[in-house]
């Protein structure tokens, strides 16, 4: 599979969307970030914490006016982006504002948060207007969500429930969580467990195929918006959601004809 610059347009756009309505969500005074703001923060040693842990580390005592000032930059420069196209110098202040007010917000933070992190500093590459630089961008976003898979699977494999296949249940019985029904139906859950780990799995092969790529994103997305509606972390399945744009093929898209639409309507972004 060769480089896609409609896949490359699709995931900038679908990222952008996702900051900005995680933004939105996590700091307008109902979010678990809006209610972490204030948490302490432990600062990494190194140079590093002033670039990934600048809120904290240089704001002192108007930690939360700087954090207001963060959000309504972030919003800005990801509109911006949107209606303009991305430019790298716009991408790097987007990655550099994000990461600060996640980590600022470190007890709040899910997997999707990190991961969207991870990928917003290589989209900085995407928006570079150099061939090489927007294909090395390319793939190691790709295989960021492709390790993400592995190493959660990898994970559950060490574990007892997953194998036994009574984690979906156990999952649905919590409180905190759900479909609380699922627990009554052991077959159904052993099932739906099952097929969930063996989706993490093989989901890294699957992608390089052109007739299995969209069922398994299909799967991924039914299971990803289940986690967001039952388990309240939305961030996390969307996150993964938006990163499996990069991972269309020219063959998807024609297959997809609408979605290929939406990387065109507006004007054209970089990449």
């Amino acid at each position: 599979m060769n480089k896609s610059a409609t896949a490359s347009r699709l995931f900038q756009r679908a990222a952008l969307l996702w900051v900005i309505g995680f933004t939105l969500s996590a700091y307008g005074g109902v979010g678990r970030m809006a209610i972490m703001a204030a948490s302490p923060v432990y600062l990494p040693p190194g140079p590093l914490k002033y670039v990934t842990h600048a809120i904290p580390a240089l704001a002192g005592d108007h930690e939360a006016i700087v954090v207001m000032i963060g959000v309504a930059l972030l919003l800005v420069a990801c509109l911006h982006a949107l209606l303009n196209g991305p430019r790298w110098w716009v991408a790097t202040l987007i990655w550099l504002l994000y990461t600060n007010l996640m980590n600022n917000a470190w007890l709040a933070g899910s997997g999707g948060q990190h991961l969207m992190a991870n990928v917003l500093f290589w989209s900085i590459f995407l928006a570079v207007p150099d061939e090489r630089w927007q294909t090395l961008g390319f793939w190691i976003i790709r295989f960021q969500l492709l390790l993400a898979y592995v190493a959660t699977g990898l994970h559950k494999l060490t574990g007892t429930y997953w194998i036994d296949g009574t984690a979906m249940g156990i999952a649905a019985t919590d409180p905190a969580f759900g479909p609380a029904w699922l627990g009554s139906f052991p077959t159904l859950s052993h099932i739906a467990t099952w097929a969930v780990l063996v989706f993490q799995l093989t989901f890294p092969v699957a992608v390089w195929f052109s007739a299995l790529r969209l069922p398994w994103m299909a799967f991924g997305i039914l299971f990803h918006l289940a986690t967001a509606l039952w388990m309240d972390i939305p961030e996390m399945g969307l996150a993964f959601i938006v990163c499996y744009s990069i991972w269309l093929s020219d063959h998807d898209f024609a297959r997809l004809p609408w979605i290929a639409r939406l990387t065109r309507s507006g004007r054209s972004m970089a990449g």
